[in-house]
């Protein structure tokens, strides 16, 4: 657990940085805050197997393996609230963040994020670290990370989408059975990671399914011939196919979801 400073503690604090300056030894160095807008590392490590004192280094790279540029790379003091030191990869996926001026946090711990604008919709993914224990500030570390689309996530829950389907409304149409649906999910452009994507043909009994996060066009048919299938998205209108964008849901993590009806003929 975090260690939150109380006021007696920040008096004395205040009182022994006077008595060591005084003395002619050096104020204790304040912790470090969060900045909002990183850069790049000007120089990062060309070899970032391995580790440096007072550095943490690394690559982010996608599912496919390909470096990721402008991901935010961070590293959070387990002693201190509020005391991470961030950059950000450069063209290559590499990393080097300098913390050698707060020798006194000794403890820190890897964290990533990536936000990027998909389909016109602000998204922020959280790439994997290879390892989550803490480390010495004064060993460094060497921690790598990978954009995973689909699978458990260490921290719970996953890191595709969960396809939902639905019956519509019955004034929509009718109510298909069941085991007559079949659906056929195809990519609706890159993935969030710019990877190219699969399609899936499912079985309503499959569902929820996890797919790589991204955009999809869904149809479906009645496997026995029973007429059309019409699907729409929430606030769409039903026609033969529709458009999932991913929704966050508590609890859950990204979805997509559609309503399927027999419309009326």
């Amino acid at each position: 657990m975090k260690l939150k400073l109380s006021r007696i503690t920040l008096i004395f604090a205040t009182l022994a940085s006077a008595s060591l300056t005084a003395c002619g030894a050096p104020p204790p160095v304040s912790p470090p805050t969060q900045n909002q807008n990183p850069k790049p590392s000007p120089e990062p490590n060309p070899n970032p197997g391995t580790a440096r004192p007072f550095h943490m280094m690394g690559v982010v790279k996608n599912s496919q393996g390909k470096p990721l540029a402008n991901v935010q790379v961070g590293a959070d003091n387990t002693v201190i609230d509020g005391s991470e030191v961030w950059t950000v990869t450069d063209g290559q996926g590499h990393y080097d963040l300098d913390f050698s001026n707060f020798p006194i946090l000794n403890s820190w711990t890897a964290t990533a994020n990536f936000p990027v604008n998909y389909h016109g919709q602000p998204y922020t993914f959280y790439p994997e670290v290879d390892t989550t224990a803490p480390f010495l500030g004064q060993d460094g570390a060497v921690r790598n990370f990978t954009l995973k689309l689909t699978g458990p996530s260490s921290g719970g829950g996953y890191h595709g989408a969960l396809l939902y389907a639905n019956y519509g409304l019955s004034e929509a149409g009718e109510m298909p059975e069941f085991n007559d649906v079949e659906y056929q999910l195809m990519p609706d452009g890159p993935l969030i990671d710019g990877t190219t994507g699969d399609s899936f043909t499912l079985k309503w009994a499959q569902l929820p399914f996890e797919v790589p996060q991204g955009r999809y066009t869904i149809t479906a048919r009645s496997l026995s011939g029973k007429g059309p299938l019409w699907l729409k998205t929430r606030g769409g209108s039903y026609g033969p196919s529709a458009t999932l964008n991913m929704e966050y849901t508590a609890g859950t993590g990204m979805t997509l979801s559609v309503d399927i009806v027999h419309p009326h003929q």
